[in-house]
């Protein structure tokens, strides 16, 4: 299977930056933010570790399966 890093890395960059804009978003104004957006937001970047955390190269003993490194999701409404 090909893996596309470069497009990978942009997602992950998009992910992130839309958690940052949500995140501000919670500091300014905490009463109008929406929970489960921010969650969603989150669980695409979690996402994103965990896979990457799964991509290696064999014999490449800088870059091994490092799945045992897998952060749980946030599930909806678990703490609104």
């Amino acid at each position: 299977m090909k893996f596309s890093m470069n497009g990978f890395r942009r997602q992950l960059s998009g992910d992130v930056e839309r958690l940052r804009k949500l995140s501000l978003s919670v500091i300014v104004a905490p009463d109008e933010y929406a929970i489960e957006e921010f969650v969603e937001a989150l669980n695409e970047v979690i996402q994103k570790s965990n896979v990457l955390n799964c991509v290696y190269v064999e014999d490449d003993p800088d870059f091994t399966d490092m799945s045992d490194l897998e952060v749980e999701y946030i599930e909806p409404g678990e703490y609104a």
